[in-house]
């Protein structure tokens, strides 16, 4: 028992270096310049060079780099490429729910549990969201959107725009709208594509998902797109008046590519990466985390027939091709 609580405390340790290693660009750096030169690195992105060399040393530990013995480099270890994918996780976790992580025994008292007493990061959270979303998401979403013509297409809870930019960007006929209920990220969308030019051809609305009704600028939509925030629906009445109410706010939708993650249903002990912070963050805060079955159950019940199901490379997560139930 001993080697195990050992091995818990070390990896409590190491999970805080894979984060801190990412934040600060020491595995970006890593992963183009092997060996790396501590002092010089420490040195270009003002750090103290004995708290980057502990960074590594404990990085080291878990096999993911190798410091020289006179501590002045570092390189890539046999682990390394694992950090490197899963890197975002780590951010997700440590940064993104550091506040709870921390106050743990204080914030599941009554009263406490909130979502201001959690107090999640969002600049982390999307941070981390860009890393594992660009490796794990974004090559199932391209390939299923990809597979039939659109022109108009638009993204509940899009954040910053950064998919509807994208695929302007790709295809000069496209013209996008984004469904934000966040103010900043608002903020953050319009000026994102007002620097990139798209004005006339990408807009976002301000809006809640939640209590969605029809908008002029979601008239001509035929692909709708969101990714992980339909677990934020629930409770189910409360998400499946969002389904239904998505059917009727957008007139011309022929695809509705639905992504997100679905409670595992693991014995405690056998969950991947990811899996054991996702649904234990929820489970604090009192959000449900519906099955693949039950989402299937309320997707028939709200309008939609699902044409195909495709697992993505996060586990228990899948983009659902939805389409609309013609009313009898």
């Amino acid at each position: 028992m001993a080697q195990e609580t050992t091995r818990i405390f070390n990896s409590a340790i190491g999970a805080s270096a894979i984060a801190a290693s990412f934040e600060l660009g020491i595995l970006d750096e890593l992963s183009r310049s092997d060996p790396l030169d501590i002092e010089a690195f420490s040195d270009k992105a003002d750090l103290t060079p004995w708290s980057v060399a502990s960074i590594l040393d404990v990085l080291a530990g878990f096999g993911i780099v190798v410091v020289s013995d006179d501590k002045k480099t570092a390189r890539r270890g046999p682990e390394f490429d694992g950090a490197f994918e899963d890197k975002g996780y780590f951010l997700w976790l440590m940064r993104g729910y550091g506040n709870l992580l921390h106050n743990l025994a204080s914030i599941v008292k009554n009263g406490n549990c909130t979502m201001e007493g959690i107090a999640r990061d969002g600049k982390y959270i999307a941070m981390a969201g860009r890393d594992y979303g660009a490796q794990f998401v974004d090559p199932h979403f391209n390939a299923a959107i990809e597979e039939e013509p659109f022109t108009v297409a638009a993204d509940l809870g899009c954040g910053s725009a950064e998919r509807l930019i994208g695929l302007a960007k790709a295809r000069s006929e496209f013209r996008g709208v984004g469904v934000e209920v966040n103010k900043g990220a608002v903020d953050l969308a319009r000026r994102s594509i007002r620097q990139a030019g798209l004005e006339e051809r990408v807009k976002v609305v301000h809006f809640d998902v939640k209590n969605l009704v029809y908008q002029p600028e979601f008239e001509d939509v035929e692909v709708l797109f969101s990714f992980f925030m339909g677990h934020d629906l629930w409770p189910r009445p409360n998400c499946l008046k969002a389904f239904r109410s998505i059917r009727s706010a957008f007139p011309s939708l022929k695809r509705f590519l639905f992504c997100d993650t679905y409670r595992s249903d693991v014995e405690p002990g056998d969950e991947p990466i990811f899996t054991l912070g996702f649904e234990f963050t929820h489970a604090l805060m009192g959000q449900y985390i519906p099955s693949v079955a039950e989402w299937e159950d309320l997707f028939g019940e709200a309008g939609w027939s699902c044409s195909t199901r495709r697992d993505i490379s996060i586990p228990y997560s899948s983009i659902f091709d939805l389409r609309p139930v013609a009313e009898a």
